[in-house]
């Protein structure tokens, strides 16, 4: 039995096995799940943790695009395919966009889920 119910859904993004981005309406990294960290091939500690997410993910300029048009937007995207580069190796992305809003409804911010698919058969 879980004691903890917040360690208990800590858990749950943890071991997803597609990658997770939260990002807050201002723009803030909250929360990068390890499996997220192994697709961009980042660590994401408490140096990243509250940066602007145009800072730490610098180095992947669409899918910054993708978390500045969820926000400015508010609209999210079901399936999409964005290109990335990590050391000169093209990976395809395969990601989906949704709001994250508390019990009032009220917006908190953005989540992307992704996954890498560059080597899906897509016959």
């Amino acid at each position: 039995m879980v004691n903890n119910t917040q360690e208990y859904y800590q858990c749950i993004l943890d071991n997803l096995t597609g990658g997770l981005i939260s990002v807050d309406l201002e723009g803030r990294v909250i929360y990068l799940n390890p499996m997220a960290g192994k697709i961009l091939r980042m660590e994401f500690d408490s140096c990243c943790r509250n940066k602007g997410y145009d800072e730490v993910f610098e180095a992947f300029p669409a899918l910054r695009g993708v978390i500045k048009e969820t926000i400015e937007t508010g609209r999210c995207v079901r399936r999409a395919e964005i290109s990335i580069m990590h050391a000169n190796t093209p990976l395809i992305i395969g990601y989906s966009t949704m709001l994250v809003k508390n019990h009032e409804g009220k917006e908190l911010g953005v989540t992307v889920i992704f996954q890498d698919i560059s080597f899906v058969d897509k016959k």
